[in-house]
């Protein structure tokens, strides 16, 4: 006859052994949570300091994607994705090296620009996993687009990837090597033009068209050519009101007009002036 002991041994054995499996089922690559958000602003602010161009130009889309590090972007945790561990993909990097397929859990489109369609997919976790390194119930997973991010769900899944092959193939050389619709330059009070401002400053934009209107405000570090110029109509048909502010100076209105995603005109000037509140 075995002791009470025995049994409770055996007992706490049983639970621990489930709550492995459990684990190991739910986390397959362990629990992270490699934030997709926070890859997106770092992408985002890549492009503005880099003429609207994302990471490119290296032999595979990890290797373009380690640019973020290179660059101080993001650290290796963030740059692995929830797949690898960290401590290989952190050995890899400190030693100046780049990331490859089998060490980088995010899929990457490489080579693509602020210039592109907003429904084009720029990144997502290689395999089905939520915020958190769990599995998904509906083997879906979170996709960050140029213009925003979106859940896609397993069943959906072989649609999403046919039709970004279409909008991939769809892409205009405008758009390849971004291009802007409309290029923007800086007129200050003392007629100088400039391209660029190494100050922050905010852009408000107002959009107007036939079914829908919009605000928006963007803030930037430093306003570069990729934040003050116009690479994606608003509108296909309507018009674009833009305000520039930095240093205690507000522009005039910028006005432009689309039509059919064409601009009235293909370059602009904010004319700048002091600030007299």
């Amino acid at each position: 006859m075995r002791a009470p002991g025995v049994y409770l041994i055996s007992i706490i054995a049983c639970l621990a052994a489930g709550a492995f499996i459990y684990y190991k089922r739910t986390y397959p690559y362990g629990s992270s949570h490699c934030c997709i958000l926070q890859m997106q602003a770092a992408l985002q602010e890549y492009a503005l300091n880099n003429n609207g161009r994302f990471p490119a130009g290296q032999p595979t889309a990890e290797a373009s994607l380690s640019l973020l590090y290179k660059s101080n972007y993001v650290n290796a945790y963030l740059l692995r994705g929830m797949i690898p561990s960290e401590k290989a993909v952190q050995t890899v990097l400190s030693r100046g090296g780049v990331l490859a397929p089998d060490s980088c859990g995010w899929q990457y489109v490489a080579g693509l620009t602020s210039a592109d369609d907003p429904k084009i997919a720029i990144l997502w976790c290689k395999a089905a996993l939520g915020h958190n390194g769990q599995r998904t119930k509906d083997a879906g997973r979170e996709v960050l687009f140029l213009g925003g991010r979106e859940w896609v769900s397993g069943a959906d899944w072989p649609k999403f990837l046919r039709d970004q092959q279409v909008l991939l193939n769809k892409r205009t050389l405008r758009e390849k090597t971004a291009l802007p619709l409309v290029t923007c330059l800086i007129k200050l009070p003392d007629g100088r033009l400039v391209e660029s401002i190494d100050a922050p400053g905010t852009i408000d934009d107002e959009s107007v068209g036939p079914d829908s209107e919009g605000q928006r405000g963007l803030p930037a570090e430093t306003l570069t050519p990729a934040v003050l110029n116009i690479f994606r109509a608003p509108v296909q048909n309507g018009s674009l009101t833009r305000y520039l502010s930095f240093s205690n100076l507000n522009s005039m209105p910028v006005v432009i007009s689309f039509s059919n995603g064409v601009p009235d005109h293909t370059n602009a000037v904010y004319r700048m002036w002091p600030d007299k509140r």
